[in-house]
C-alpha cells in the first residue's frame, strides 16, 4: 500500500527515446574545425559547434515525438547525451538553441522529418 501511494506522490517519470547518431555506422556532424579548419575563431566554433548540436538534438527529438513544451532541461542533457555527443551537459546558449529548432520543426506542418 505504501508503494501506491508513492506512486501516485511521485511525478511520472518522462521516457526519453533517442538514439546514438554514431550507432548505424555514419560519422557524427562535422565539427568547426573541420569546416572552417585551424583558423576558424573563438566564436565562430562556438556558434557553428552549439548550433550542430541543436540542430541534431531537435532531430533527434522530433523524429520520436516529443514536444516543445514538455521538455526539462534534464530531458534536454539525457537526449544529448545519448546522441553521444562530447558534452556531459549543454550550456543555457545550448538548450535555448536545442529549443528554437525544436519550435521550428513544430511550427511548420510542411516539414517532414523521417
Amino acid at each position: 500500500m505504501l508503494e501506491s501511494l508513492l506512486r501516485a506522490l511521485l511525478p511520472p517519470a518522462i521516457r526519453l527515446s533517442a538514439r546514438a547518431l554514431a550507432t548505424d555506422g555514419r560519422p557524427l556532424p562535422p565539427t568547426a574545425r573541420d569546416v572552417f579548419g585551424p583558423d576558424a575563431t573563438a566564436e565562430q566554433a562556438t556558434a557553428y559547434n552549439r548550433s550542430r548540436v541543436a540542430t541534431a538534438t531537435a532531430l533527434a527529438l522530433y523524429r520520436t515525438g516529443r514536444k516543445l513544451d514538455e521538455l526539462s532541461d534534464d530531458a534536454l542533457d539525457s537526449t544529448v547525451r545519448a546522441l553521444k555527443f562530447p558534452y556531459s551537459r549543454p550550456s543555457e546558449e545550448t538548450r535555448a538553441a536545442i529549443r528554437a529548432a525544436l519550435g521550428v520543426l513544430e511550427a511548420d506542418p510542411a516539414i517532414t522529418v523521417f
